[in-house]
C-alpha cells in the first residue's frame, strides 16, 4: 500500500496525480457466477451493470463484479437476493454455474486502503460503503477521473474481512474481447442458494 499523510492539493490535477500513485497492475484468479443452463456463456456480459440495485455502478453502465473466493460470491449473492428482490422471489431456491477466471488487469485501485479512503475525503470506511449512494459515488469519480480499469471493495456481507474483497470492473476501460484479459477459466461446479 501507498501511504500517505494530510494531503493538501491545491487543484484537480493535483488530486488526480496523486490518485494515480494508487494504481496497480492485478493478475490472479476470481469467481463469476451466472444462472445454471444460461444460453449464454461466462463471458458474455451484455447484462452486466443492467441492475437497478447495484452497489458500484448506475443502472446501465457497463460493469461487471467478481468475487475474490466462492464463499463471497455466495455471501454477496445470497444477501444481494435478501435485500433487493421481492420476498416472494428471495425465498426460492436458486442454482449458480460457478467459473474460476485468471485475469490481468493493467491498473486497478483498491478501495480496502485507508489511505486511498483517506485521500477521497471519506469517512467511516468500509462502514460507510452499505450506503449505496456513497459507494455509487465513490466508484464513478474514480471511473471517471483515474484511469482505474478496476477497484477492489470490500465485501459488504463480511466488513471486518478485508482479506476478502469483490472486484469490479469497469468494461468500457478494458479491452472488448474478454480473453484479452481474461485468458482462461475453469468450471467450479453450482452453488445454490434458497
Amino acid at each position: 500500500m501507498v501511504g500517505c499523510g494530510p494531503v493538501n492539493l491545491n487543484s484537480p490535477d493535483q488530486l488526480r496525480v496523486t490518485l494515480d500513485s494508487f494504481l496497480r497492475p492485478w493478475s490472479g484468479s476470481a469467481v463469476r457466477h451466472i444462472p445454471a443452463g444460461s444460453r449464454y456463456e461466462v463471458l458474455d456480459f451484455r447484462f452486466a451493470g443492467r441492475g437497478a440495485d447495484n452497489r458500484w455502478n448506475y443502472p446501465g453502465e457497463p460493469t461487471l463484479y467478481l468475487a475474490s473466493d466462492r464463499g463471497v460470491a455466495l455471501a454477496e449473492f445470497a444477501r444481494h437476493l435478501k435485500e433487493d428482490r421481492a420476498p416472494d422471489l428471495s425465498r426460492a431456491a436458486v442454482e449458480r454455474q460457478v467459473f474460476r477466471l485468471e485475469l490481468a488487469i493493467d491498473r486497478l485501485l483498491d478501495l480496502r486502503d485507508p489511505h486511498l479512503c483517506q485521500l477521497l475525503g471519506l469517512e467511516g470506511t468500509p462502514v460507510s460503503f452499505l450506503d449505496k449512494v456513497v459507494a455509487r459515488a465513490t466508484a464513478n469519480y474514480l471511473r471517471r477521473v483515474t484511469a482505474a480499469q478496476a477497484l477492489l471493495v470490500p465485501l459488504m456481507a463480511f466488513l471486518d474481512h478485508l482479506d476478502r474483497w469483490v472486484m469490479v470492473l469497469f468494461l468500457e476501460k478494458l479491452p472488448p474481447e474478454p480473453r484479452r484479459f481474461i485468458p482462461s477459466m475453469t468450471v467450479e461446479g453450482r452453488l445454490r442458494v434458497g
